[in-house]
């Protein structure tokens, strides 16, 4: 009787079907992964000051500003046009943040938009490398983050899925 050493065919076959199955799921969920991983923080990151500022005049005054005058702690833009254009908010892939007040002082939006592919970028913040994202499904999309107050100074920040136009896999996790 002959020993048999290594794998049969079928065996190697069957490993490397398992294999290709693995990655077909695998490589999706990693690009996507990567891109969210890329664009995700900016955006967070884009909306937090515009997120402490409300804040801080919900604390003061109990409740949202319905005016955007009375919001002196922010100020949108990528660049300040009776400051000569100088930039403002070099904010990476972001090209603005602009909050609207709501008709009582218990809601707002915040409406953060990317660059797009043919937008002309601030020389201030091109030095600082601000640009429209490498993928092509973040270039010149809106993130809309509805804001609510209690009426005391407490504020709940809510990704809107359904007004954001940025794909529902790479909306950022936005609350509290």
């Amino acid at each position: 009787m002959k020993l048999q050493k290594g794998f049969t065919l079928i065996e190697l076959m069957i490993v490397i079907a398992i294999i290709g199955i693995l990655a077909s799921v695998a490589i999706p969920q990693y690009q996507t992964y990567t891109v969210r991983a890329a664009t995700g923080p900016e955006l967070v990151s884009a909306a937090r000051p515009l997120q402490l500022a409300l804040a801080e005049y919900a604390a003061i005054n109990q409740g949202l500003p319905t005016d955007l005058a009375d919001l002196v702690q922010w100020k949108s833009g990528e660049v300040d046009t009776t400051n000569g254009n100088a930039a403002l908010n070099c904010l990476g892939l972001v090209k603005d943040v602009v909050y609207t007040p709501g008709t009582t002082k218990t809601e707002g939006v915040i409406t953060i938009t990317t660059y797009s592919s043919t937008d002309t970028v601030a020389t201030d913040c091109a030095d600082a490398g601000a640009e429209a994202s490498t993928e092509a499904s973040m270039q010149g999309k809106t993130l809309v983050i509805d804001v609510a107050s209690n009426g005391v100074g407490n504020l709940n920040f809510t990704v809107d899925a359904a007004t954001s136009t940025v794909p529902a896999k790479f909306l950022p996790k936005i609350g509290g």
